[in-house]
C-alpha cells in the first residue's frame, strides 16, 4: 500500500510532528510505501513572512505529488486553526478531485475558532461541506467529536484515536518511591500550559516535604520569566530548569522522575507528554482537559485537578497526597507502565491506523 502523509517539515517540533515521524517509521517497518508531503518550509525559515507566496507553489507541488506517487490513500494531519484547516481542506478537495481516498485527522483543536465556525452560517456550511468530502475523520477526544456532530457532521464519519509513545525508550530499570522526589513538568513554557500555577504551589509543598525537586523541562516565551519568578519566590533551591531536551537526555529525565504534574488549560487533544510520563511509570496529576478525560482514570493513573486554571493549593494538596503515600505511587506507576505499553505504544497505535486505512480503502472500492 502507498500512503501519502502531509504535515509540517519532519524536523519541526511539537506533538503532531512527533506523531507523524513515529507513524512513518513504523508504517515503513510494516512494509508500507510512504511519501511525506511538507506543506510548509523548514523551521529555520521565517515562514510567517513568506507564507502567502508559498501557498500557490505548495498547491502545485501537492498536485504533482499526487500524480507521480499515485497513493492508495492520503492522510492529512491539520489542527483546527484558520491557517491549518483552510489549507488542508484545499488539499482535501484536490485529492478528492483525483478520486483518492482520504483520512482527515484533526490533531490540534482551537475552541475559539470552532465557535466562529459554529456561529457563522456561511463558515459552518462551507466547513461541513468540505470536511465531509473526506472518507474518514479522526479526532483525539469525545469532546471534539461531539463538537463536530453539533455543527452537522455525521457521527458515523468520525472516529476516536490517540497519539503514541515509544514506551521502551522511557521504561525505567527500577523506580523507588521512597524519596527524594523529582516532580516533572514538561511542556512549552507558555502561560496556558499551567507552569505558573505549578510554581505557586511549590511553597505549600516544601512547607511539609522538602525532599523535592520540581523540574521544568521545555523552552518557550515564559521561560526567563519563570526563572525570575522562582528567584522572586525564594524557591530556586527546589526548582530546576533544563531547557528543551530531546532523545536520550529527555528519556533520562523522565526515567529519573517520580511524579508528573501538568496543570494545562490549553486546548489539549491527547498530549504526548502525558503518554511519555505514563511510559516512564510516573503517576500523573493533570486537568480534565479534552483528551485527558479519556486518557486518565481517577485514582488509577493519578489524579485530576478540579479547577482550571488550577488552584496552586489544589496542586500542592494532590502532590503531597502522593509523595506522602509511596505505596500508592508505586501502584499507579505499575498501572501506567502496563497501560502505556499495551494501549498507546507505537506498535499498537500504528496497527489501529493501518486497520483504518484498510477500512477506508475497502469502503471506497465498494462505492465505486
Amino acid at each position: 500500500m502507498k500512503i501519502l502523509i502531509t504535515s509540517k517539515h519532519l524536523t519541526s517540533l511539537g506533538g503532531i510532528q512527533n506523531y507523524v515521524n513515529l507513524l512513518i517509521e513504523n508504517l515503513e517497518n510494516d512494509g508500507y510505501t510512504i511519501s511525506h508531503f511538507c506543506h510548509g518550509l523548514e523551521p529555520k525559515y521565517d515562514v510567517y513572512f513568506i507564507l502567502p507566496f508559498i501557498y500557490p507553489i505548495q498547491i502545485l507541488k501537492f498536485q504533482t505529488r499526487l500524480k507521480t506517487f499515485n497513493p492508495d490513500i492520503v492522510h492529512f494531519n491539520p489542527s483546527l486553526s484558520p491557517a491549518g484547516i483552510i489549507r488542508d481542506l484545499i488539499y482535501l478537495n484536490i485529492a478528492k478531485t483525483g478520486e483518492y481516498p482520504v483520512l482527515f485527522f484533526i490533531r490540534g483543536w482551537n475552541w475559539s475558532y470552532y465557535k466562529r465556525i459554529k456561529k457563522s452560517d456561511i463558515l459552518r456550511e462551507k466547513f461541513v461541506k468540505n470536511l465531509t468530502k473526506a472518507d474518514r475523520i479522526l479526532v483525539l477526544s469525545e469532546d471534539f467529536k461531539e463538537a463536530l456532530v453539533e455543527i452537522g457532521i455525521d457521527q458515523d464519519m468520525i472516529g476516536l484515536t490517540s497519539t503514541m509513545v515509544e514506551s521502551e525508550s522511557y521504561l525505567p530499570k527500577k523506580k523507588s518511591f521512597d524519596g527524594p522526589y523529582n516532580i516533572l513538568f514538561c511542556a512549552r513554557m507558555a502561560t496556558d500550559k499551567g507552569p505558573y500555577e505549578l510554581m505557586k504551589s511549590i511553597p505549600r509543598v516544601v512547607e511539609k516535604e522538602k525532599r523535592v525537586d520540581f523540574i521544568f523541562m521545555g523552552d518557550g516565551p515564559e521561560l526567563e520569566n519563570l526563572k525570575n519568578k522562582a528567584v522572586e519566590m525564594d524557591i530556586e533551591e527546589y526548582v530546576t530548569f533544563t531547557g528543551y531536551k530531546t532523545g536520550e537526555e529527555k528519556h533520562e529525565i523522565y526515567k529519573k522522575s517520580h511524579l508528573f504534574v501538568f496543570p494545562t488549560y490549553h486546548g489539549e487533544g491527547f498530549p504526548n507528554v502525558v503518554l511519555e510520563a505514563m511510559a516512564a511509570g510516573l503517576p500523573v496529576i493533570t486537568t480534565q482537559n479534552a483528551g485527558l478525560k479519556r486518557l486518565m482514570e481517577e485514582g488509577k493513573n493519578g489524579y485530576f485537578l478540579s479547577s482550571m486554571p488550577s488552584e496552586p493549593k489544589e496542586i500542592a494538596n494532590k502532590v503531597l497526597e502522593l509523595v506522602q503515600n509511596p505505596s500508592m505511587m508505586e501502584e499507579m506507576s505499575e498501572y501506567n507502565l502496563k497501560k502505556a505499553k499495551g494501549k498507546y505504544d507505537v506498535e499498537a497505535v500504528t496497527k489501529e491506523i493501518e486497520k483504518i486505512y484498510m477500512d477506508i480503502i475497502d469502503n471506497y472500492v465498494e462505492k465505486k
